[in-house]
């Protein structure tokens, strides 16, 4: 049986749902082996709980491992994917995939800046993973889950047995913050309901109509234009705080929803929110 080496960047949430994940894989012998992360205490805890080794720094870890698992928070992925795919190592990335997170030095909010210029470095910072990787020729893989869900997998079923087409998806994901002590921080997240949640069934919409292309035209159905609205709910001055949502975001939306026009013209629809 094959054997594959994981090291995990990252100790919080995500690397814990990884962890349950990767002892569920068969035909397949996938061990964690290394972990590193920035904060000593959760590196140890996670380390102890999995079985692998704790390094204080990937570079360390690099040698030890073949696939480099990224659970850190999304400002990390592009210099951690860089430095991984530079050593040679497969690599995965949690959602989101990238983003832009404004100036390096300097104040910076991200629901008052500008936004085509975001959009371009997000663009840009994706594009230099992609081009890094296919230059190394390794596997580049966006841990996107919810295209494996069984009722994702049973439309792919339906359409590829019948040929249907599909006209209009609705898709949403909506519950209260995450477990990222940054989330709410724009530098650290890139965004917030939209990017954070609204990827999920955003990407199961857009996979489907792949699907639907391929089967019925030889090619994949791309998305022709996109619109976007979000809103800061919980920051009202109206908004009376019951205690029951996460409330202490900065600068990053709360009600995002999505409008995808596709080149045959038909169309999906995504909301996601922190409500």
């Amino acid at each position: 049986m094959p054997t594959l080496r994981i090291g995990i960047v990252g100790s919080r949430f995500a690397a814990h749902l990884h962890l349950l994940a990767y002892r569920r894989v068969f035909g397949l012998d996938v061990r964690l082996t290394g972990v590193t992360s920035p904060t000593p205490e959760r590196r140890e805890a996670f380390a102890r709980e999995s079985g692998a080794t704790p390094y204080p720094a990937m570079s360390a870890m690099l040698p030890h491992v073949d696939v480099v698992d990224i659970c850190a928070p999304p400002a990390a992925h592009e210099p951690v994917a860089l430095e991984a795919i530079e050593a040679g190592k497969h690599v995965f990335i949690e959602k989101p995939f990238t983003g832009a997170f404004g100036p390096p030095n300097g104040p910076f909010a991200g629901n008052t800046s500008p936004k085509e210029p975001l959009v371009k470095e997000a663009l840009a910072s994706a594009d230099r993973i992609i081009r890094a990787a296919r230059q190394r020729g390794v596997v580049l893989g966006y841990a996107e889950n919810w295209i494996y869900a069984p009722a994702i997998q049973k439309e792919r079923e339906i359409v590829e047995k019948t040929g249907a087409q599909i006209l209009w998806m609705l898709g949403g994901e909506s519950h209260s913050g995450s477990h990222s002590p940054v989330y709410g921080i724009w530098r650290h997240a890139g965004g917030g309901s939209l990017v954070g949640k609204g990827c999920h069934p955003l990407t199961a919409c857009l996979y489907l109509k792949e699907v639907e292309g391929w089967v019925n035209g030889g090619r994949p159905i791309r998305p022709a234009t996109v619109s976007c609205r979000v809103h800061e709910i919980t920051r009202l001055p109206t908004f009376r705080d019951r205690g029951f949502l996460r409330t202490d975001y900065e600068d990053i939306e709360d009600y995002s929803q999505l409008h995808v026009t596709f080149e045959d013209g038909t169309v999906a629809d995504v909301f996601a929110t922190e409500l």
